[in-house]
C-alpha cells in the first residue's frame, strides 16, 4: 500500500506526519527559514529522512500520498500581499465592495472603521452590459466600448481580473465574452469568473468570493506549480493533494480551479483528527483548539461532526464558498506581548513568526514573546525544545521581557512573564466563548480537543475558565493538523441555481439537476479516486425571505416533498426560533448543493506504535516552575511522554515533556495516558463533614 503523509505548513513551523503500511506513525517539526515555501518543505523532507536513517529519495519513493495544507493564501489576505487584481463588474456596482451589505460589522460600535478593500477603487472597472433576474438581456454586451474601458488597465501590471456581472448565476454569457476579451489582450493574467466561482444570487457575497479567488489565485498556481516537480526531484512519485478550507481535500489540478478554497487550508485538518483517537462512548461535542506558532484556532465538533458555515470572513472579507467554522486569533507561541501607548500589557495578534522569531531562539529576535514567558516560567525546557534540536536562550528571554514590558510598568521580570502568560489565557478563553456560548453552546457539557506544539502548556488553564472537565491531549497534538490530513478525504461540492416553489413542484426536475451535478463531477475527478455522493441538499427559505437555509435530503432515497418541506420547518424553528408549519406559506427552493467524496488517505495506526518500555523510569527528573492556580514557583516532577505506557497515571502538579510538546498539569488534574492520546481530568473535590 506504501506510506501516507500529511505536511501543514504554518507560519512558524511546518509538520509532518507519517504513517506507514503497517500503521506505524512518525513525526517531524521543521522551524521556517525561507520565504520560498517549497524549500523550507524540501529541506525539512530531507531532514527527516536523516532522522529516520534514511536517504531522502529511498525515504520518498516509500510514500505513495501527500496531503498538503498550507496557509499561503490566508496569509496573502491577512498581510494583503495578494496579486494585483482588477474588478469588471455590471455599471454601477463598483462600489459594493464598499457598501459590503449595507450594515456595519459592529452595530453598536460608531466608531468602526470600515474594512479596506482588496481592490482599489481606479482598478474596479464599470463594464456595459445588464441581464434581469431571469437572465434574460436588459443591456447589450458592449464589446468595443467595454474593450476602451479596460485597456486603461495596460500599464497597471494587473496580475489577475476578476469577473462578477449581476444574475450571471443563471446566465454567464456575458462573463464568458468579457473573459475572452481579456485573453485576447492578457494572455498570461488569471481570471476568475463568479459563474464558476461562486455561481449563486446575494450579489456581494459572490462579488468578493470572487475578488478573493482573483486575489490569491496567481500565488497559488505558481507555489502548486513548483512544489510537485520539487517532490519529484527528491524522489516523490506519488499523488499529491492539497487541504480545502470544507475539510476534505483534492488532487492539484482541482485546487487551481478554485483557489478560494484553499484558504484555512491547513487549520480546517485539525477537527478531522479528533476521528482518529477511537474515543469510544465519549461525547459528541468537542471544541477543538489548536495554538500553533503564530494563531489560535477554535472550532466545534457537533454530532461527531465538523460544523460548516458560507457566510465567514477572513479579515473582513466575506467568502460564500462551504468551509470549516474556524475562530482564528493571533495569540500563539511566538504572538509578540508589549505595553502599549495606555500603558497596558498586550499579547498578538502580530507574531514573531519563525524568521527573527522568539527571543529565545536566538535567531535575531529581539521582541518577548509567548514562549519567552513560558521558557521563563519553567513550562519550557530549554534543552529539549524540538527534541533537543534548538537550544533555547533563556537570558535573550529575560532581557527581552525585562527592556520591553517589566521595566516599562515599574515591575519585575517574572512578575511580567506572568502577567504574558494570564493574559494570553484569557484571550483564548473569550475566542472559545465565542464559537460556543454565544452560539448556544455549553463549554461545561464539552471535551476539549487540544492541539498545537503550545496548545498543551495553557489548556488545563482554558479548560478551567470554561468549566470544562475533560481534555484530550492527542500523543502527537504538536502536528495535529498534519495527522488530521491524512483523515481528510477527497471532497468537493457542486452547486446549481435552481428556483421553484415546493407546492405542486415536478421533482423529476429536482432529481434530473442533482444528477447533472453528478455527472459534473465523475467527469473532473481523477480516475483512481473511488467516488460517492457524500450528501444532497437544498437551499430553501419561505416566500418574500431575503436569505435561505441549507437543508439535508436522504441521499439513497427517492425525493419526497413532504418529507423536505419538514425537515425546512424543523431547521427554521432550529436557527431563528419559530416556524411557519401550518400556516400555508409558500416555500421557495433556491439551489442545490451536491457534495461527492473519495476514499480517506488514513491508513488505521498500529496498536504497538511507539518506544513504550514498562520498566522505564519515567521521570525525567525536577524542576522549578510557576504554576498559575498556586501562584507560585514549586519544585515538578518531569515526565518523559514519549515513552508513556498505556494505562500510566500522573497527578498534577506535573510536567509531561515530549519531543514536540509539553503538557502541563495542574495541581488540581490528573493525566491517563491512552493508546493514542492523553486524557486529562479535574480532581473531584471532596466535601469534608464538620
Amino acid at each position: 500500500m506504501g506510506n501516507v503523509m500529511g505536511i501543514d505548513a504554518g507560519g512558524t513551523f511546518i509538520d509532518y506526519y507519517l504513517i506507514d503500511e503497517f500503521g506505524q506513525y512518525k513525526s517531524y517539526k521543521k522551524l521556517r527559514q525561507f520565504n520560498e515555501l517549497q524549500i523550507d518543505i524540501i529541506n525539512g523532507l530531507v531532514e527527516f529522512a536523516v532522522e529516520l536513517g534514511l536517504g531522502v529519495s529511498e525515504f520518498m519513493e516509500q510514500v505513495n500520498t501527500i496531503v498538503h495544507g498550507t496557509t499561503l493564501t490566508t496569509n496573502a489576505v491577512l498581510t494583503r500581499t495578494g496579486a494585483r487584481t482588477a474588478l469588471l463588474t455590471t455599471e454601477g456596482l463598483i462600489d459594493l465592495l464598499e457598501m459590503r451589505q449595507g450594515a456595519r460589522d459592529d452595530v453598536y460600535n460608531n466608531h468602526r472603521t470600515p474594512w479596506i478593500p482588496l481592490i482599489a477603487r481606479d482598478l474596479r472597472i464599470p463594464i456595459k452590459e445588464r441581464l434581469n433576474y431571469e437572465g434574460a438581456t436588459i443591456v447589450r454586451f458592449d464589446r468595443k466600448k467595454n474593450l476602451e474601458r479596460i485597456r486603461r488597465l495596460k500599464d497597471q501590471n494587473i496580475e489577475s481580473f476578476a469577473i462578477a456581472f449581476a444574475h450571471s448565476y443563471i446566465n454567464p454569457k456575458y462573463e464568458l465574452e468579457m473573459a475572452a476579451l481579456i485573453r485576447e489582450n492578457w494572455p498570461n493574467v488569471h481570471i476568475s469568473m463568479s459563474n464558476e466561482i461562486f455561481p449563486r444570487p446575494h450579489l456581494y457575497r459572490r462579488v468578493s468570493t470572487t475578488v478573493l479567488d482573483a486575489y490569491v489565485a496567481p500565488l497559488l498556481k505558481n507555489y502548486l506549480g513548483s512544489l510537485p516537480q520539487s517532490l519529484k526531484t527528491i524522489g516523490f512519485k506519488g499523488q499529491l493533494f492539497i487541504m480545502q478550507s470544507n475539510g476534505g481535500s483534492v488532487e492539484v489540478l482541482e485546487a487551481n480551479q478554485i483557489p478560494v478554497k484553499s484558504i484555512l487550508s491547513g487549520p480546517a485538518a485539525g477537527p478531522s483528527a479528533l476521528k482518529m483517537m477511537e474515543l469510544n462512548g465519549e461525547s459528541d461535542e468537542y471544541i477543538v483548539m489548536d495554538m500553533g506558532g503564530t494563531s489560535f484556532e477554535v472550532s466545534i465538533i457537533k454530532d461527531g461532526y465538523s460544523v460548516l458555515d458560507d457566510n465567514k470572513s477572513v479579515n473582513g472579507h466575506l467568502i460564500g464558498v462551504p468551509l470549516i467554522d474556524l475562530h482564528t486569533i493571533g495569540s500563539g507561541g511566538g504572538s509578540l506581548a508589549g505595553v502599549d501607548l495606555n500603558g497596558m500589557l498586550f499579547v498578538g495578534p502580530e507574531s514573531a513568526e519563525a524568521i527573527p522569531g522568539p527571543a529565545c531562539y536566538d535567531l535575531n529576535g529581539t521582541h518577548p514573546t509567548c514562549t519567552d514567558a513560558d521558557l521563563l516560567l519553567g513550562l519550557i525546557n530549554p534543552e529539549y525544545f524540538l527534541g533537543g534540536r534548538l537550544k533555547l536562550k533563556y537570558e535573550k528571554s529575560w532581557q527581552a521581557i525585562k527592556t520591553e514590558i517589566a521595566d516599562c510598568l515599574g515591575i519585575n521580570v517574572i512578575q511580567a512573564a506572568v502577567g504574558i502568560f494570564k493574559l494570553i489565557n484569557v484571550e483564548m478563553a473569550l475566542a472559545i466563548k465565542e464559537v460556543t456560548l454565544e452560539k448556544g453552546f455549553d463549554p461545561r457539557h464539552m471535551n476539549l480537543f487540544v492541539g498545537g506544539g503550545a496548545g498543551p502548556i495553557h489548556a488545563a488553564y482554558l479548560a478551567d475558565q470554561l468549566g470544562i472537565k475533560k481534555l484530550i491531549i492527542p500523543r502527537e497534538s504538536s502536528v495535529m493538523c498534519a495527522a488530521g490530513m491524512l483523515n481528510c478525504s477527497y471532497r468537493r461540492e457542486y452547486y446549481k441555481f435552481f428556483h421553484k416553489k415546493t407546492e405542486g413542484m415536478d421533482l423529476a426536475v429536482l432529481e434530473e439537476t442533482f444528477q447533472e451535478l453528478w455527472l459534473e463531477a465523475r467527469e473532473n475527478v481523477i480516475d483512481f479516486i473511488s467516488l460517492y455522493i457524500e450528501s444532497k441538499k437544498v437551499y430553501m427559505r419561505y416566500e418574500g425571505q431575503h436569505h435561505e437555509l441549507l437543508v439535508e435530503c436522504e441521499k439513497d432515497k427517492k425525493l419526497d416533498i413532504e418529507c423536505i418541506q419538514e425537515n425546512f420547518h424543523q431547521q427554521h424553528l432550529k436557527v431563528y426560533g419559530y416556524n411557519l408549519a401550518g400556516r400555508h406559506t409558500e416555500i421557495e427552493i433556491v439551489g442545490v448543493l451536491l457534495t461527492v467524496g473519495g476514499e480517506p488517505h488514513y491508513i488505521p495506526r498500529s496498536k504497538t506504535e511507539g518506544d513504550w518500555h514498562v520498566d522505564k523510569t519515567l521521570i525525567k527528573g525536577h524542576r522549578q516552575a510557576y504554576f498559575d492556580e498556586m501562584d507560585k514557583f514549586i519544585n515538578v516532577p518531569v515526565y518523559d511522554g514519549d515513552t508513556m505506557t498505556d494505562g500510566y497515571k500522573v497527578n498534577g502538579p506535573a510536567i509531561i515533556e515530549q519531543k514536540h510538546t509539553t503538557v502541563v498539569v495542574p495541581s488540581d488534574y490528573y493525566l491517563v495516558a491512552e493508546m493514542h492520546n492523553f486524557t486529562m481530568c479535574k480532581m473531584q473535590k471532596v466535601l469534608k463533614k464538620n
